[in-house]
């Protein structure tokens, strides 16, 4: 308990460290802005939302149904015409925003993430089915944790939604939203290693949550403020993971230590969550697509298959736990 106080004040001490801005080198760039002042002039009308009549014919169809508006347009082609510059002139590739460019498929803005997403919600949704029918929302009377597992699981699936459609389609909202579900996602990893390492003793669970939900909602606020620092977010994101990582660490070690076989799941699962992060903080440009963001995506995609097989092991074993309680309160 106590590493999880000194990791809860590094997260203070770092809260402020930040400096927040949207910017990269691609958009800051005269190319990219000349580029796109021309381009809006020419092509958009007053609200940069709506096309000129001659620049809507150009517009594909797959970009159309996808409601990819003339700014946007503008602001996706001169980004490519800025890669093409910065490339020429042996500078690399520049980030726009915070983030690589992308080629875009079918109006699909990052397919190869999009695609990694759905996997990862696949793989939450069948594990979700099989905790329904061996822990179905009728025993939470006899075991509350159970609600827990089946709320956790909606909290994941509706982030690999959000995840999902950001990388379809990029904008404010989905912005928000993705940021604000992947977090919802983390913290809920932390939260039920607190319930779960705090099992029937309510007011330590409490007392142990308070700050670091504070923080969530602190953080939410924040992103729906609209401009957002990626390299802040990761980060807050990672040293959340991290304190999650250690409370579900120890639970695993110590269960793992008193003979609970289904313990090294969780261990495997820690230790290969660890090892697909890396993969994020690499943050290399994409290479046929896969940059190092859709390739954690990707890699995580799997894991969630491990991950609810301990849960459903220690569910059962808290299972039979209450029921041997049950039988020695009758004799």
């Amino acid at each position: 308990m106590k590493l999880l106080f000194i990791s809860v004040i590094i997260i203070l001490v770092l809260w402020g460290k930040f400096p927040l801005a949207s910017c990269s080198i691609g958009d800051r760039s005269s190319i990219y802005l000349n580029c796109l002042h021309r381009c809006v002039k020419e092509n958009c009308t007053n609200d940069g939302e709506n096309f000129k009549s001659k620049a809507a014919q150009k517009q594909d169809l797959s970009c159309k149904l996808l409601r990819w508006s003339c700014d946007e347009e503008c602001r996706y082609q001169c980004m490519w015409f800025t890669v093409q510059k910065f490339q020429a002139a042996g500078e690399g590739t520049p980030k726009f925003h915070g983030r690589w460019p992308f080629i875009r498929v079918m109006g699909i803005q990052e397919p190869a993430a999009a695609f990694a997403s759905m996997l990862n919600l696949a793989a939450n949704a069948f594990m979700y089915r099989k905790i329904r029918r061996q822990f179905p929302m009728s025993k939470i009377h006899a075991m509350p944790i159970v609600a827990l597992w089946h709320g956790y699981l909606m909290v994941c699936m509706n982030a690999w939604v959000w995840s999902t459609i950001f990388h379809m389609r990029d904008n404010a909202f989905t912005e928000f939203m993705d940021y604000a579900c992947a977090l919802s996602m983390v913290m809920g990893l932390f939260v039920a290693g607190i319930i779960r390492v705090c099992y029937k003793r309510t007011k330590l669970m409490v007392v142990l949550l308070l700050i670091p939900l504070s923080y969530f909602v602190s953080h939410v606020r924040y992103l729906y403020g609209g401009v957002v620092d990626y390299d802040y977010n990761m980060t807050l994101n990672v040293l959340f993971g991290a304190i999650g990582v250690v409370v579900w660490l120890c639970l695993s070690w110590t269960q793992y230590c008193r003979g609970r076989a289904y313990a090294p799941r969780m261990l495997y699962f820690l230790t290969l969550s660890m090892a697909a992060v890396v993969l994020e903080l690499l943050d290399f440009p994409p290479r046929l697509g896969w940059d190092a963001h859709a390739l954690w995506h990707l890699t995580t995609s799997p894991l969630p298959l491990l991950f609810y097989r301990y849960v459903l092991d220690d569910l059962h074993f808290l299972q039979t736990q209450e029921l041997e309680s049950f039988a020695y309160k009758l004799t």
